[in-house]
């Protein structure tokens, strides 16, 4: 029996490579028994395989599961719910019943994490400078990490961050605290193999929504997110150093593209929250001056995004990006933030690793892009924008302007 926190991770990972061993096989000449299904292999009635998700983390899900033979796998077992454990060590009965569990070590809490202190399982540490094509210097595993991989996270991690512990060394990071999300979070929203007909299935009929997040400075990065629903499939990225003497008509004028690239008038309008401070503050009336002159369709909502202003609960957060980001770490706990976009790995890097305070009044309080580059990190463009795609406006919503002769107010409050 196999099992993974989602079903998309059973069927693209586990049975994926199931299906392919089996195929291997058959190329040479070796046939391993009837065909397997999508998430079974029936060999005879009393010896079959099958996989299934634990994603509503219920036990019972586990009940009547008993064979004098059991093995067990557990993929992404970090992801794993407390009551699942239970299930699965219910159906642990006889001498010849074994368990597996795969993970990555992203968080140092829960039945993964203990069992790398319980004298009771065999386990073990793989890190990436094992791994035969780091080991080869060649692409013997096509997919494994290479050693440019290894290197690429050092540059956007940093060696002794927790992601550089996690997921080169293969080890648990000393502490996670002080984030309010995790790399399991992350991680797990953007497990799997993400297909275009997949991707299409998921909130089909919910409007197009874009986070923009402006670039200031010579390394800093201007990153465009397109979300649908909970699905966040599409993002554009292009450095500070792209900008030259136009910055602002030509991060526009990228926008723009962006967002006609995505804009669908059969739906609900669609929103686009874009950063509003700095180089930011002169994006959005450029748009609405497209939109005034007929560039841009005027359905589009500009959202004036400021992740200094006031916070909606301003009693338990010093200020809105606080309360983007603890919004959007609850979507991550409730599967209601998923998609190839949280794949990336400065992605996963920096929504992991944005620090947090709480101040003498009890609100939380994010630490600044200036002390994160104090400490050797690098601005959370990525990050934010996608904070920005998933969060509650903080400000006036502005409609879009009237046709040039065409009167008319340009403001809604929501």
């Amino acid at each position: 029996m196999t099992t993974a926190p989602t079903d998309r991770q059973v069927r693209n990972i586990i049975w994926k490579e199931i299906h392919s061993c089996y195929n291997h096989a058959k190329e040479r000449g070796t046939i391993l028994g009837p065909e397997p299904k999508t998430k079974r292999w029936q060999f005879n009635p009393e010896h079959f395989a099958f996989g299934f998700a634990t994603r509503n983390y219920d036990a019972t899900a586990f009940q009547g599961i008993h064979a004098p033979h059991l093995l067990i796998i557990v993929d992404e077992g970090a992801g794993i719910a407390p009551a699942i454990w239970e299930g699965i060590y219910s159906c642990l009965r006889g001498g010849h019943s074994r368990l597996l569990v795969i993970g990555n070590p992203t968080t140092v809490e829960g039945e993964f994490f203990n069992a790398f202190t319980s004298p009771n399982w065999a386990s073990m540490h793989i890190s990436a400078f094992e791994t035969p094509n780091v080991i080869s210097g060649k692409a013997i595993v096509p997919g494994l990490v290479t050693a440019e991989d290894i290197e690429n996270a050092r540059e956007d991690w940093g060696e002794g961050s927790p992601l550089w512990t996690s997921r080169i060394l293969g080890q648990f990071p000393d502490t996670m605290e002080n984030t309010l999300i995790t790399i399991s979070m992350v991680t797990n929203a953007g497990q799997g193999i993400w297909t275009a007909a997949e991707m299409a299935e998921i909130d089909p009929d919910e409007p197009e929504e874009i986070g923009a997040d402006l670039a200031r400075y010579g390394s800093d990065e201007s990153v465009f997110i397109c979300r649908r629903g909970i699905l966040a499939h599409d993002m554009e990225v292009f450095g500070a150093k792209d900008l030259g003497s136009t910055g602002i008509m030509y991060a526009a004028g990228r926008l723009k593209n962006f967002i006609l690239k995505h804009y669908d008038s059969r739906k609900k309008p669609m929103k686009v929250r874009c950063d509003a401070v700095g180089l930011g503050g002169g994006v959005p009336d450029r748009l609405r001056e497209l939109q005034k002159i007929g560039d841009l369709p005027r359905t589009v909502q500009i959202i004036d995004m400021n992740a200094g202003s006031k916070a909606h609960n301003d009693k338990k957060y010093y200020q809105a990006d606080a309360e983007w980001y603890d919004g959007l770490a609850l979507r991550f706990k409730n599967e209601a933030a998923i998609g190839p976009v949280f794949a990336n790995k400065r992605v996963v890097g920096q929504l992991s690793g944005r620090k947090y305070t709480v101040l003498s009044d009890g609100r939380y309080k994010l630490e600044s892009k200036e002390e994160i580059r104090k400490r050797g990190g690098k601005s959370p463009d990525y990050a934010d924008a996608i904070a920005m795609a998933f969060a509650p406006e903080s400000g006036p919503i502005r409609k879009a302007p009237a046709p040039v002769g065409v009167g008319g107010s340009y403001w809604m409050r929501r």
